[in-house]
């Protein structure tokens, strides 16, 4: 039967002699919800079932170590693992798709997993994580490289013992047979080193022992980096001729993303589907199934990836968090009905896999939280006010909502809040599907009321309501001490982000060097202007600096015209000059056309805090109302008080 709404998306499709229902591949990206022995929990076999009765054709979940690890990942070091990992295997069967499993060892990166013995080619590593502390890789032997690879292959025929029908090959994202290919990481003087011919040797035995152990037709797959996205790394050009070279050597498909864990940050400032060009590459110099992915988000994208020839099948990895029935939906033709990701990194790396901890998600709050029940109606229905349409506000209304409540919306803007600025710029564009999601959901529950007003404690404490719910946001920093602040030179960030503002002149400052700060600038310098960032703090961007946004944006800082200047606080505007202060109250003067104030965000407690001392009702205070922090936190902090009432 053709789909009506994306015939390719769901056209039958192989991976070797295994039929698969559709073209859409739940990509693996680990969930971290085994025990620390890499054993299988009940939560993880709950996690499968999920994925799979989302729609997707192939899936994919966490990835199993051949050797012994600690890590809440999977073993299939030992026969005594097959038991588990047949749990997982049929909860995927038995909820519709075709199981897949794989194979992964971290190499240089294992030192963030937990693992004592950090192995790789040769005894380098990238260097902002050398510079972080990441221990260097221990060189391995050729005996050892040669037990590696003999147990590559018996973890492959561990998992088809279990009863998985696909099993893929880790050679991307940093992983040891990246290690191998890279010539920036292998310095080799050995067979394994040199040419690539010689770096690609790694990988060729490993599928070789492993096609031998599980048979010649056994689906064997591989996974590659487009390109590594480090200096000196791997490439496209070499990366065609390795494509080739596994396909001679038997492998079912090839899996395809970009970049490393070291440099997975960038993808915050990548457009959506940014690696199809170099997918297509791909698939036009092999003959086996090429998956395209990264950056993935929505039907129609896949279904034009499809449609153009960028690959055979798509691989779906951070969007199936956001909603694991994203493939369902689309099937359906429900694709408004998607919650979308909104590409920030937030849960599922930085408080997830980079954190050690188990993978959530910032749009999705109910991800993996197995313990909490589904939101049921309530017995007695109240009247719910939420103060606040962002997404804290959006979250609450709806959650509160679906338990059976009324519920009244005040925004004084319109639905958005702060995400309104927050999706400006061009690589944050994600976000204004997210907006449109809310208004779409809030617009068609019958128990919500939407009014544009711009409310006052009274006017809550005069209306008939059983419970509050306030969300009104950070407030920006003006920095009223300054003298001359109030000049017609000054803007406010929010402003110039989007585009309300007209700023004068060729030459800016930007007032605060943390994420708005590095947004704003980066938008200056695209409207052509000459920026200059002053930071109060020693460190540009100090208090986010573990953060993938921030690691992204100081790597594209570094590499525009921006000038970063740190340690220094203004003191001064006047007269196309402003007077700089260092700690020692050492003056320096920087002449500018403009400044624009990014100095960050304060809580607004106030409303709540007044209701709450007035009222005789539950108020909850959620979001940057309550702390400034990131979205994840409203998002969740929203759900949790709408659930509640």
């Amino acid at each position: 039967m053709v789909n009506a709404y994306y015939p390719n998306l769901f056209k039958k499709g192989h991976i070797g002699n295994v039929e698969i229902k559709n073209r859409i591949v739940r990509n693996s990206m680990g969930t971290y919800l085994g025990n620390p022995d890499g054993t299988v929990t009940d939560r993880q076999i709950k996690a499968y079932a999920e994925a799979a009765d989302g729609g997707a054709g192939l899936v994919f979940m966490d990835n199993a170590t051949p050797v012994p690890m600690a890590s809440c990942g999977l073993r299939a070091d030992l026969d005594t693992h097959i038991a588990g990992l047949s749990l997982l295997a049929d909860a995927i069967k038995s909820h519709g798709a075709v199981p897949g499993m794989q194979l992964a060892h971290p190499g240089r990166d294992a030192g963030f997993v937990g693992s004592a013995d950090v192995i790789g080619a040769s005894a380098i590593t990238f260097e902002p994580w050398y510079q972080a502390g990441a221990k260097l890789p221990r060189p391995l032997s050729i005996d050892e490289i040669h037990d590696l690879v003999h147990k590559f292959g018996d973890a492959a025929l561990r998992c088809k013992r279990a009863g998985f029908e696909v099993v893929e090959l880790h050679a991307a994202a940093g992983c040891i047979p990246t290690n191998f290919l890279s010539p920036h990481d292998n310095h080799r003087t050995d067979m394994y080193g040199g040419s690539l011919e010689n770096r690609m040797r790694l990988l060729l035995e490993i599928i070789a022992d492993m096609k031998q152990k599980c048979g010649p037709n056994f689906p064997i797959g591989v996974k590659l980096s487009t390109e590594d996205c480090e200096p000196e790394g791997i490439r496209i050009d070499e990366t065609v001729q390795v494509a080739k070279a596994v396909e001679k050597a038997g492998a079912s498909h090839i899996n395809l993303i970009s970049g490393t864990h070291a440099t997975a940050a960038m993808e915050i400032l990548q457009p959506d589907g940014f690696n199809a060009n170099m997918t297509k590459r791909i698939k036009d110099a092999v003959s086996i199934p090429v998956f395209a992915g990264h950056n993935v988000f929505t039907p129609e994208l896949a279904e034009k990836m499809l449609s153009d020839g960028d690959g055979d099948f798509v691989a779906l990895g951070r969007a199936s968090l956001a909603d694991p029935a994203w493939a369902k939906k689309a099937q359906n033709g429900l694709a408004d009905d998607i919650t979308p990701c909104i590409n920030c990194l937030i849960g599922c790396t930085d408080r997830g896999l980079l954190a050690n901890r188990p993978i959530s998600c910032t749009v999705n709050p109910t991800l993996y939280k197995y313990e909490c029940p589904p939101i049921t109606p309530t017995q007695t229905p109240k009247n719910v006010v939420v103060i606040g349409g962002g997404p804290a506000g959006c979250e609450a209304a709806l959650a509160a909502a679906r338990r059976g409540n009324h519920v009244t919306l005040y925004e004084k803007r319109e639905i958005g809040g702060a995400m309104i600025e927050a999706s400006a710029p061009e690589n944050k564009a994600d976000i204004r599907r997210l907006i449109a999601y809310y208004k779409r959901h809030l617009d068609n529950n019958k128990n919500i009321d939407v009014v544009q007003k711009n409310v006052t404690t009274e006017d809550i404490l005069n209306e008939n309501c059983d419970a509050a719910i306030v969300a009104v946001g950070g407030r920006e920093r003006t920095l009223n001490n300054v003298n001359g602040i109030n000049s017609d030179m000054v803007f406010s960030a929010m402003s110039v982000l989007t585009h309300d503002v007209n700023v004068p002149g060729e030459s800016v400052a930007v007032i605060g060097g943390g994420i708005t700060g590095s947004e704003t600038a980066l938008e200056l310098v695209r409207m052509g202007k000459q920026v200059t960032i002053v930071e109060m703090a020693d460190q540009f961007l100090s208090n986010r600096s573990t953060s993938s946004a921030a690691q992204a944006y100081a790597v594209a800082i570094s590499q525009s015209t921006i000038k970063v200047l740190t340690s220094l606080r203004l003191e001064k505007v006047a007269d196309g000059q402003l007077t700089l202060v260092d700690k020692f109250g050492n003056e320096q003067l920087l002449k500018t056309d403009a400044v624009v104030l990014a100095a960050g965000f304060d809580a607004q407690p106030q409303f709540a805090n007044t209701l709450d001392d007035n009222a005789n009702i539950p108020v909850y205070n959620v979001g940057d109302a309550k702390r400034v922090r990131d979205i994840y936190d409203a998002v969740h902090e929203g759900f949790v008080a709408g659930r509640q009432i």
